[in-house]
């Protein structure tokens, strides 16, 4: 069986010939790019190459939203200040009838990556001015994206799982994108009412962006939540985010749909949860000591109503650690996980940019022999 038969499998929970293994690989091959030191043979659509010569499945290559947003009355005015070696600061600013809202974003050519530095939405007003950027939004289906899904299924058959994409869901959302950890919970707390409402805003807004995730041709939706213990505790899980996924988990799996959600950070007050949500799947799962569980005790934790994905923390794939040490991760993960058909060996959650290659081949050698069922 190839990775993405025997992913589908657990999935099913059905027995396959070896344990799944996906690498997100995305990272290490978007920084070797800008740096002129990935080969050509792994750009672009070729990128299956890679995967197929590592000898493991790709998710994150093949995700993407659905759907178009227009807007009636918002404008969005965009501004560049870029460095020599690369980077730069982004400034978004949503202009409304009722106010503004900025947003600014650093990328760094060092690392490869960005940050927000400054979120949009700072006070109890903002509120209101986000309410109304949701209720201006004009959602609909992408047929340009539906037909791409089409082709990647083709392309990457065996290979790779194509996902639909919506938007966090609203709490993560603010969390991550709009207003920030601690501003979050200071608005959730001092302001709740005008709190609590534009969280349901951002709900009904949702509600189309889901449409065309139900039409596409998808069977995969993938929740980007980055969700962690360490920022939401059981109490918003319950308030804000069980009853949104167990909404969204009905209306997907109506139509045959299978949701994994990324958990990359602190575990041991969610994971419990998730399993009653309807979410099929937890994704990238970091095992102490970079996360709070150990990873042989992710399924007394979880329970057994939920896939498992993870286990190999990204950073044990830089050359920085040496090799005895992931080994060693992979290791236990065989030993635990080898008879569980529910489980997914995973990256928690990216090789980075100075990753080893090589761990990514060896990781897949070892499933194929020490993995076998």
């Amino acid at each position: 069986m190839l990775p993405a038969e025997r992913l589908d499998a657990a999935f099913e929970g059905k027995d396959s010939d070896a344990m799944p293994w996906f690498a997100d690989l995305t990272y290490w091959c978007h920084a070797h790019e800008e740096m002129g030191t990935l080969p050509q043979k792994y750009m672009g659509e070729n990128r299956i190459n890679l995967y197929m010569e590592m000898g493991c499945g790709a998710h994150e290559e093949l995700y993407r939203p659905v759907f178009r947003v227009t807007r009636k009355q918002v404008k969005i005015h965009t501004y560049e200040e870029r460095s020599s070696d690369g980077s730069f600061v982004r400034r978004e600013v949503f202009v409304t009838p009722i106010g503004d809202l900025r947003c600014i974003r650093r990328y760094s050519a060092v690392s490869h990556s960005s940050a927000i530095i400054e979120h949009p939405v700072k006070t109890a007003g903002d509120l209101r001015i986000l309410r109304f950027i949701v209720k201006d939004q004009v959602v609909e289906k992408d047929p340009e994206m539906y037909e791409w899904q089409q082709r990647m299924m083709r392309k990457w058959d065996g290979w790779g799982i194509v996902s639909s994409l919506p938007p966090r869901t609203p709490l993560m959302r603010m969390i991550v994108e709009l207003a920030g950890f601690s501003n979050t919970v200071k608005l959730q707390w001092m302001h709740r009412e005008e709190f609590d409402e534009t969280i349901q805003a951002m709900c009904d807004a949702d509600d189309p962006i889901y449409e065309t995730v139900l039409e596409a041709p998808a069977k995969y939706v993938y929740f980007g939540e980055n969700l962690s213990s360490d920022m939401v505790s059981p109490r918003l899980f319950k308030t804000y985010l069980e009853p949104y996924y167990k909404k969204r988990a009905l209306e997907l799996h109506a139509k045959g749909k299978k949701i994994y959600l990324h958990i990359d950070g602190g575990l041991r007050g969610l994971l419990p949860l998730l399993g009653q949500t309807g979410v099929d799947c937890a994704q990238s799962l970091t095992p102490a000591p970079a996360g709070d569980v150990d990873v042989k005790d992710f399924r007394k934790i979880a329970g057994g109503n939920i896939v498992l994905w993870g286990g190999l923390p990204g950073v044990l794939f830089s050359k920085k650690y040496p090799v005895e040490m992931l080994k060693q991760v992979l290791d236990d993960i065989v030993e635990t996980y080898l008879s569980d058909r529910r489980f997914i060996i995973g990256v928690a959650d990216q090789v980075p940019p100075d990753g080893d290659i090589q761990r990514v081949k060896m990781v897949s050698e070892t499933v194929e022999t020490r993995g076998r069922r």
